[in-house]
């Protein structure tokens, strides 16, 4: 099983990443016609010129270059003249720079790429939850390539990916370093909110604040024991996924510093890794916008928008959320430390398809969690690091920043 992991774009990247069980590289422009899984905000601003660039070195090493088509939404413009027009614009454009694969969520832009430009390769995106192998089949009959299977659903259900494998020939592929809940019903719904923060010209003008984002952190970092239910999949579990045929393991994320991306790569490369297992996945300290101190200059940008938005209210609730930057613990890594190896045999249950799927009536993930997770502050400083967190989405529902 070979890797397929994020570029940010930066300097140091080719320096600094070990390539040698990497087969595809993937990224995109933080804003462009379609739009993509992550909102602008959180995004370095990258140019075309540099997209060019990383192609043509991703090759000089051997290595596919993948461009994310991924936005959920496209406002039906996909089926106006206009729109069309432009699609197939922006297709040219990847496709004379050398791009081997684009990854789309949109069933008729599958279609197009599968019609017209038999170089490029096309891979479904994780966000259009294939999660059976009614789906899968589905999407293969469409003409993909590739199959990104729904992480939320699956990561722990090997019965669906052996029957997925069975029915597909298509190359299947999973995501490893995402904690997203178990079976989240919002994973479309959050894309669609990304797809919109990133799509040039739609009417958000790309101002996001991310409920979906807030919902689940809030889920997650209230109760670790949610973290091992989650989609995390660990360095040493690799082997479980390969023996069941999926083809491919991605890594994220594609916003993070070029140092935090090595330490992730490095670790599923090697297939092991001894210390926190949050160091393996997002976090404040890790993206590039809160180590370059870009934070308020991104948020000028995309979030102070009066006609979206109390500028007042927002500058206000952005100032409380900066305190926790100040926090290390908790900007490195939520105020928990998950010792990795203390997870050993945790998969087991899974992979022998035991698990009841009855959270409330099983205590298996409470009980590695009472052996595996420890706070690196005392337990109250966390849950006022949380109220604090929390209040990002309270702002929303109560409505007071509008």
């Amino acid at each position: 099983m070979k890797l397929v992991i994020p570029t940010n774009f930066s300097d140091d990247y080719f320096e600094k990443i070990d390539f040698s069980q990497t087969e595809e590289i993937y990224g995109k422009m933080n804003t462009d016609l379609i739009g993509g899984g992550r909102a602008a905000f959180t995004l370095p601003p990258v140019k075309e010129k540099q997209v060019v660039q990383f192609v043509n070195e991703t090759h000089k090493r051997g290595m596919k270059f993948n461009y994310l088509l991924n936005g959920t939404c496209f406002d039906n413009l996909e089926v106006t003249k206009k729109g069309y027009r432009e699609i197939r614009k922006q297709l040219d454009w990847i496709s004379n720079m050398g791009v081997d694969v684009v990854t789309v969520s949109l069933p008729m832009l599958l279609e197009i790429v599968k019609k017209h430009y038999p170089n490029l390769s096309a891979s479904v995106s994780i966000q259009v939850v294939i999660n059976n192998l009614e789906r899968a089949k589905y999407w293969e009959g469409l003409g993909a390539d590739k199959l990104n299977i729904s992480y939320v659903d699956l990561n722990k259900d090997f019965v669906e990916i052996r029957k997925i494998r069975k029915a597909v020939k298509c190359k299947i592929q999973t995501i490893a370093n995402l904690i997203c809940m178990n079976r989240c019903p919002f994973v479309t719904l959050h894309a669609n909110y990304n797809a919109h923060t990133t799509q040039n010209g739609h009417c958000s003008n790309h101002f996001g604040l991310d409920y979906y984002l807030s919902n689940c952190a809030t889920k997650l970092l209230s109760d670790p024991a949610e973290i091992l239910k989650s989609a995390f999949i660990r360095p040493e579990d690799i082997h479980l996924y390969e023996e069941e045929g999926v083809d491919n393991m991605k890594l994220v994320e594609r916003s993070m510093t070029t140092d935090h991306l090595s330490t992730i790569v490095k670790a599923y490369t090697n297939r092991e890794y001894e210390g926190n297992m949050m160091n393996l996945i997002h976090g404040f300290s890790k993206y590039i916008i809160h180590k370059t101190g870009e934070t308020l200059l991104q948020g000028k940008k995309y979030l102070f928008q009066p006609s979206q938005v109390n500028v007042f209210k927002l500058g206000g609730l952005l100032f409380e959320l900066m305190k926790l930057r100040e926090k290390k613990e908790f900007n490195e890594s939520f105020d928990l430390y998950i010792d990795n190896k203390k997870l050993d045999g945790f998969m087991d249950l899974f992979h022998s398809h035991k698990c009841p799927r009855n959270c409330d009536a099983c205590t298996y993930c409470n009980d590695f969690a009472d052996k595996a997770v420890s706070y690196l502050v005392p337990i109250e400083e966390h849950k006022v690091n949380m109220e604090l967190f929390k209040r990002s989405k309270q702002v929303l529902i109560n409505g007071d920043l509008f």
